[in-house]
């Protein structure tokens, strides 16, 4: 073979190995930008909804704890995408020069471009989530018992002949929870109900009462308002111990049980004001012997 052929045959070569590995690099790139396109869009649907958290919060729909649970949620999608912003900026700097990608295209290229891949194409699961923390959000309310049509001052339990009239008050919220839990069953979730007790601002002559809320103080030598705080704190867990027998007896209702949990979060609020919205609260008013539930189903 003259020397002109081999020339030609080299030239030959080099230009199809040339061609193959630009194409294999656009190949490459459109991928890239395709598993980018999707990371941003998701990225953009988590600021959305992370302001809404905080209008929410804004609004009273939510309160400070569930204000958490929605952002520790958001949090954990936004380091995953954020994960993958870093694994796309490495593999763009490796697309950066023809011979950087050469080198890296088989044992760092490839593998990494599956695994975007994969993680593009769970795109529909993470919607899922997505959806679930949007429609929690735009149905978030707090739910009023008026444990002043059970019992008056300075009172915290229920009594047994009021109890069916509580349970049917109670009922409605206990339903909604379970039929949102339901819509999204095969997501793995955590229903929390957050049960805020309050007190009015009456005081306390000694007995029975005065000896209990002392007792849970552990001095005598205490306050009106320490009274009142540990009076809406035995009024939250009065509620709590309702609803969770509602939930025992409920259970075979709510699907895939074993993918949700049930947290009860109760806080005893004192002699603090229930609503905002309500401007003339009295001393002994009953609108204060209440307690407020929120409550959402957040995926684990």
């Amino acid at each position: 073979m003259n020397a002109f052929l081999k020339l030609v045959l080299l030239t030959v070569c080099i230009t199809g190995f040339s061609c193959i590995g630009a194409k294999k690099m656009g190949g490459a790139k459109d991928r890239l930008n395709k598993i980018q396109e999707g990371q941003v869009a998701e990225l953009k649907q988590i600021k959305q909804i992370a302001s809404t958290v905080e209008t929410k919060l804004d609004e009273n729909k939510i309160d400070s704890i569930l204000h958490l649970r929605f952002n520790t949620r958001l949090v954990k999608s936004k380091n995953e995408l954020d994960s993958i912003s870093n694994a796309i900026g490495y593999l763009d700097s490796l697309m950066t020069k023809k011979s950087d990608f050469r080198k890296s295209y088989k044992k760092i290229i490839v593998p990494k471009l599956l695994l975007l891949d994969s993680f593009r194409k769970e795109n529909s699961k993470r919607s899922q989530v997505y959806l679930m923390l949007e429609d929690g959000l735009n149905i978030s309310n707090y739910t009023l018992f008026d444990l002043a049509a059970f019992f008056g001052p300075g009172k915290y339990q229920i009594p047994e002949d009021k109890l069916n009239l509580a349970t049917l008050a109670f009922s409605p919220m206990v339903d909604s929870i379970i039929k949102f839990s339901n819509k999204y069953a095969d997501i793995p979730r955590t229903a929390s109900l957050i049960i805020l007790g309050f007190a009015d601002g009456t005081g306390f002559s000694e007995g029975p009462l005065f000896d209990t809320l002392t007792s849970r103080i552990g001095r005598k030598n205490v306050t009106k308002e320490e009274l009142n705080q540990q009076l809406s704190e035995l009024r939250a867990e009065e509620l709590i111990g309702l609803l969770n027998l509602q939930f025992l007896k409920r259970a075979s209702a709510i699907e895939k049980f074993e993918l949700m949990g049930v947290e009860y979060l109760g806080q005893g609020k004192g002699e603090q004001y229930p609503l905002r919205t309500i401007k003339d609260y009295l001393v002994d008013d009953e609108r204060r012997r209440v307690v407020l539930c929120y409550w959402a189903v957040v995926p684990k």
